[in-house]
C-alpha cells in the first residue's frame, strides 16, 4: 500500500516536472523569438541609416508661357454735368428771317423759359399772338399753345451757343393767319415783303369777286371763315355768299335774282328741292359750312340794320 502510494507522489512529481520543463520550453522559444524580431528590427533600422543619400537629378523644367496680356477697354466717359447753356444770351426780342414772326423771351432759366410769340400776314392785316411757358430739358424746350384765334400749335425752341432755333406748326388751322415758322431766329427786325402769290385780303378777295364772278368764298367748305374776311362785303352780297354754301350741294331757289345769279355761273346745277333740301341740311353741311353760314347770317343781319 504504502508503495502504491509512493509511486503516485512519484508519478505526481514527474508529471509536474514534465509541465514546467515545458512550460519554460516555451518560455524560452518565446523569448528567443521576440530577441530574433527585435534584432532584425534593429538591423532594418541600422540599414534604413546607412542608406547613401541620392541627390536628385536636376531636370531642366521648361517655363510655362506666359499668357500673352489682353488689352483692357478703356470706358467711354460719362459726362457728370448735364448739358446747358447760358440764359442771359437769350433775352428780349427776337425775329424770324422774313420779318412775319416775333418772340420775346421775358423769362429763362435752365430749367423753364416764358415768351410771347406774335405771327402776321405779309401786308400785317391780320395776326394771331400768344404767351408760352415751357419746361427746359438740356439745351431744348417744348411746348403747345392756344393762339389769340384759336389755333393750337405745338413746338420747340433750341438754344445754341448764342443762336435760337424756333419751330412751331398749327395742325389744323381756323383762321388766315396761323403760327408756323421754322428757322434760326434774328436779333435784327426784317419788315415783310408782300408775297405775290400770298391769299388776297379780304377787300381784295371781294373785288376779285366783282369783277371775275368766282366764288366768294372758295374755301368756305374746309376751314372757317374770319370777321375780316366777311366784313368786308355789303348785305346783298352776304347773302349771296351764304346761299353759296348751299349752290355748291345743288339746291334750287325760288327768288328770282338768286336763281339768276346762281344759274349764270357755270359750275353751279341746281337738282334738289328747296323743301327736301333744307329737311336734310344737317345731314348735307360739315361743321365748317355750318359754322360759316352762321357766322355769315349775323354779319348779313348786321349790315342790314345799318
Amino acid at each position: 500500500m504504502k508503495r502504491k502510494n509512493r509511486l503516485k507522489v512519484l508519478l505526481m512529481i514527474l508529471i509536474s516536472l514534465f509541465i514546467i520543463f515545458g512550460a519554460a520550453v516555451l518560455l524560452l522559444a518565446g523569448f528567443r523569438e521576440s530577441e530574433r524580431k527585435d534584432r532584425a528590427k534593429k538591423e532594418a533600422l541600422e540599414a534604413l541609416e546607412n542608406l547613401p543619400t541620392a541627390a536628385p537629378t536636376g531636370v531642366s523644367a521648361t517655363p510655362s508661357p506666359s499668357p500673352t496680356p489682353r488689352p483692357t477697354a478703356t470706358p467711354t466717359p460719362i459726362p457728370k454735368e448735364k448739358v446747358s447753356f447760358n440764359p442771359d444770351d437769350f433775352w428780349n426780342y427776337w425775329y424770324s428771317k422774313d420779318g412775319l414772326v416775333t418772340i420775346n423771351i421775358y423769362d429763362i432759366s435752365q430749367e423753364s423759359v416764358t415768351f410771347s410769340f406774335y405771327q402776321t400776314d405779309a401786308g400785317q392785316t391780320q395776326a394771331v399772338s400768344a404767351d408760352v411757358t415751357a419746361e427746359v430739358a438740356g439745351t431744348a424746350a417744348a411746348f403747345s399753345f392756344g393762339d389769340s384765334a384759336g389755333n393750337m400749335a405745338s413746338g420747340n425752341l433750341t438754344f445754341d451757343n448764342g443762336q435760337l432755333y424756333l419751330r412751331v406748326s398749327t395742325a389744323e388751322p381756323v383762321s388766315a393767319v396761323y403760327p408756323n415758322v421754322s428757322c434760326i431766329m434774328t436779333r435784327t427786325q426784317t419788315q415783310a415783303q408782300p408775297d405775290p402769290t400770298a391769299t388776297p385780303t379780304p377787300a381784295e378777295q371781294a373785288q376779285n369777286t366783282a369783277e371775275t364772278g368766282e366764288y366768294f368764298f372758295p374755301e368756305s367748305s374746309s376751314r372757317y371763315l374770319t370777321d375780316e374776311e366777311i366784313s368786308v362785303y355789303s348785305a346783298e352780297q352776304l347773302e349771296l355768299a351764304k346761299n353759296e354754301i348751299y349752290a355748291r350741294h345743288g339746291r334750287k331757289f325760288v327768288t328770282d335774282y338768286i336763281s339768276d345769279y346762281f344759274n349764270s355761273k357755270s359750275w353751279y346745277q341746281g337738282t334738289v328741292d328747296p323743301d327736301v333740301f333744307d329737311a336734310q341740311q344737317n345731314e348735307i353741311f360739315n361743321e365748317y359750312e355750318l359754322a360759316n353760314i352762321s357766322k355769315i347770317a349775323q354779319w348779313e343781319e348786321q349790315k342790314a340794320s345799318q
